[in-house]
């Protein structure tokens, strides 16, 4: 009878680092919403309100900012989902970003309003995101570096 080697245990491997970026991201998005729902943490009333007194926020940048730390938690499910969701997500906050450095109507003004910093946060967040996307898309599993 021929002897033969036990298996070696193959480690099972962790979350990728774009999942748990994605998490993080996902998490400070559903902080940040919370947080424009205290009434402590904005500071203002109606239009005019602004989170920690710096960033202008509204209803619908409350329930934006919401939804994307949901889906973004959700899409941690796996690497290509985490991936796709910071390139969709970073792209859409760089336009918002860019929007907001361009001459809108009142109508858009009221429904989402920006103030310098917003601008600047959106612009830099939304180029984050898209670079830790597309960053990630780019590796290949096999790939040696």
């Amino acid at each position: 009878m021929a002897r033969t080697k036990p298996a070696a245990r193959v480690p099972k491997p962790g979350p990728a680092p774009v999942q748990g970026l994605g998490m993080l991201i996902g998490l400070l998005f559903l902080v940040l919403g919370a947080c424009e729902l205290i009434p402590g943490v904005t500071v203002g009333d109606g239009p005019a309100r602004a989170l920690f007194g710096v960033f202008a926020v509204s209803t619908a940048w409350t329930v934006g900012h919401l939804l994307t730390g949901a889906a973004a938690v959700f899409c941690t499910r796996s690497s290509g989902l985490s991936s796709r969701f910071l390139l969709v997500a970073g792209a859409c906050y760089a336009v918002l970003g860019i929007a907001g450095l361009l001459p809108m109507p009142a109508a858009f003004d009221d429904v989402l309003p920006m103030n310098t910093a917003g601008v600047c946060l959106a612009l830099g967040l939304g180029t984050a995101m898209l670079i830790l996307g597309a960053g990630w898309l780019r590796r290949r599993p096999g790939r040696q570096r």
